[in-house]
């Protein structure tokens, strides 16, 4: 990016100061809400991963079966690189509206049609074929949703208070995670096995159906961000494709970014969605009951991360990270500790404790990734960066800590993967460097 572009960004602002906030209110809205709910339906297969086990992949042996679904949940991440590329070359060569509006669509479609979806017992074979199908339609989605929205976002918000309303980003999405909780915790608690097994594990997936709607019809309400049109304006030839020109140029940024989200994505899906399977097929917990102390940690995460957020705006992104990443690996061991002592209440306040870092990390993610990248790739190489990193994150972090428990027998394995990953995330922050002349527009890490 030359400087005369940098300029143009700066300056190119036409509306007045007070139409653009308002304008930067809405945007952020429609990101904020569009992602709740795919976070909602994307996070609701993990919460039913026991009842999925038994109606899909019916077993003698119950660890096989749950191994099997986080197989399924696991294949969703494979497709979400694809999926970043094809929403990034949307957001970055057609708008951040257009690819917003196309991965909502996408995903509730497919959470619609899981929740239809005939069990084993009905097509045999074909059922986990279709589920596997569809979960990857899911992952194809989530591929280009969070780069969007928060490369959309940060273009929106005023430049001092970026921190501030990229976190809300993650804040509400946990909401639609404890929402995902609260609706399987419902459903085990008033319906019987057998009838969650025969129908009651639908009630969640449909209702993706009116969440998907009211999220299109705010995000149809948006319109491009002016840093963006403004760069689109100035191009006189058609450039690369944003991905090819995200691997030449700036492999080095995209590496730490893919880096940055796999440590994220080992503590929200071990510490989010694995811990619902964990509190009731290893330690005991009722369904009812696991799905309750997911709920009340989430939630706790979620009213935090915006302080995280504001933390962040005075002492820096990075530096949020680094505390972030220090507790995780400090603090994981004592938080399974507490959570293994048989009482709801320990529990609860053990895995309140794991979520401290946790919502360190998401403010200081969502906040650092976008920096990484000028406004002409940002979409791309967010999106692309961040679903590298939850394909080894997320996809691996929940099979790996089952298959270590059944493997060794130890009920810590989880907290030692947590543990290491706030190790690695350490070592990376240690390599990002931030650019002395950086300015509002322009990536300002590598």
């Amino acid at each position: 990016m030359n400087n005369n572009n940098t300029l143009t960004e700066s300056v190119a602002m036409p509306e007045p100061a007070a139409e653009r906030t308002t304008k930067a209110k809405k945007a952020t809205a429609a990101a904020v809400f569009g992602t709740f709910v795919e976070y909602y339906d994307f996070s609701i297969y993990g919460y039913l991963a026991a009842t999925l086990a038994l109606v899909f992949f019916p077993s003698d042996d119950p660890t096989t079966g749950l191994l099997n679904t986080f197989l399924v949940f696991g294949s969703a991440f494979l497709v979400r690189p694809i999926g970043a590329v094809a929403f990034g070359w949307l957001g970055d060569k057609v708008g951040r509206r257009a690819s917003l509006i196309a991965s909502i669509t996408l995903m509730g479609i497919a959470a619609t049609l899981i929740g239809l979806l005939p069990g084993y017992a009905q097509i045999g074979v074909w059922a986990p074929i279709l589920l596997v199908a569809l979960r990857m339609l899911q992952g194809f989605s989530a591929g280009g949703e969070i780069g969007g929205a928060a490369s959309y976002i940060r273009e929106w918000a005023p430049a001092n208070r970026r921190s501030l309303y990229i976190s809300f980003l993650p804040s509400i999405a946990q909401f639609g995670k404890g929402l995902a909780a609260a609706i399987a915790g419902l459903a085990a608690a008033w319906l019987t096995d057998p009838q969650m097994a025969e129908w009651g594990w639908r009630v969640p997936f449909l209702l993706a159906l009116p969440l998907g709607i009211i999220g299109l019809w705010m995000r149809l309400g948006i319109e491009d961000s002016p840093e963006f049109e403004s760069k689109k304006a100035e191009e006189t030839e058609p450039k690369s494709a944003p991905f090819a020109e995200l691997v030449r140029d700036y492999m080095r940024p995209l590496t730490k970014v893919m880096m940055i989200s796999m440590v994220q994505n080992i503590g929200t899906y071990i510490g989010t969605v694995f811990i619902a399977a964990y509190f009731s097929s290893i330690l005991g917990y009722s369904k009812g009951q696991a799905s309750t102390i997911v709920l009340v940690a989430v939630s706790f995460a979620a009213l935090m991360i915006p302080l995280a957020g504001q933390l962040g705006s005075i002492i820096g992104s990075k530096a949020v990270l680094r505390l972030a990443y220090l507790g995780y690996a400090v603090l994981s061991i004592p938080s399974f500790m507490l959570m293994q002592q048989g009482h709801v209440s320990l529990a609860m306040a053990g895995l309140a404790l794991g979520m401290v870092p946790y919502a360190l990390c998401l403010a200081g993610t969502y906040s650092v990734m976008p920096e990484f990248f000028p406004t002409h790739v940002r979409h791309t190489g967010v999106a692309f960066g961040h679903s590298v990193g939850a394909v080894i994150g997320g996809g691996i972090g929940p099979f790996m800590a089952t298959w270590l428990i059944g493997a060794s027998g130890n009920q810590m394995a989880p907290a030692f993967i947590l543990c290491g990953a706030g190790v690695i995330g350490l070592l990376v922050l240690w390599t990002v460097r931030k650019h002395a002349d950086a300015d509002d527009n322009k990536h300002q890490f590598s």
